[in-house]
């Protein structure tokens, strides 16, 4: 399967289309049957030139995701791409994400203003909607709580 490109000619291409972690490149460097040898030589070469940079893709991962994405997703996400978690909570404390905007745009949504209360069936169903989707359990209550009946959810 390995072609005649070199590993890092072969990582220059992939990050053409894609940004791309540390960890993914390793990977696709490793599917492409390159050396171990050869894959450290390219990414010291993509990392010294700033090619790739997981901080700043977690940033701009954050950034982009953080209106339509729960904190706990996000987190996910990144660590599914082989970003650190010290890397992740560095850059999260740097961009803030408005979970509690994300809930009050999910319940507009689905029909449920600011000016109606919710009966505590619909209450649950919502609540378990939302922590589905990685929602903070605080965050949820928060938004819950000035749309649910005075009983609470």
């Amino acid at each position: 399967m390995r072609q005649n490109k070199s590993a890092r000619e072969c990582a220059l291409f992939l990050l053409e289309y894609q940004d791309r972690t540390e960890s993914d490149m390793r990977r696709k460097l490793l599917e492409r049957e390159y050396k171990e040898t050869e894959i450290e030589e390219a990414l010291t070469f993509l990392k010294a030139y700033g090619y790739i940079n997981d901080a700043d893709y977690a940033a701009r991962y954050i950034r982009v995701s953080s209106s339509r994405k729960s904190v706990r997703q996000i987190r996910y996400d990144l660590e599914k791409r082989g970003v650190s978690r010290q890397i992740i909570e560095e850059c999260l404390m740097d961009t803030p994400v408005d979970e509690d905007g994300q809930i009050q745009a999910f319940l507009l949504k689905k029909g449920y203003g600011s000016e109606h209360t919710v009966d505590w069936a619909a209450c649950g169903k919502l609540t378990g909607a939302l922590a589905r989707k990685g929602f903070s359990y605080e965050s949820i209550q928060r938004v819950m709580d000035r749309l649910c009946e005075t009983d609470g959810c």
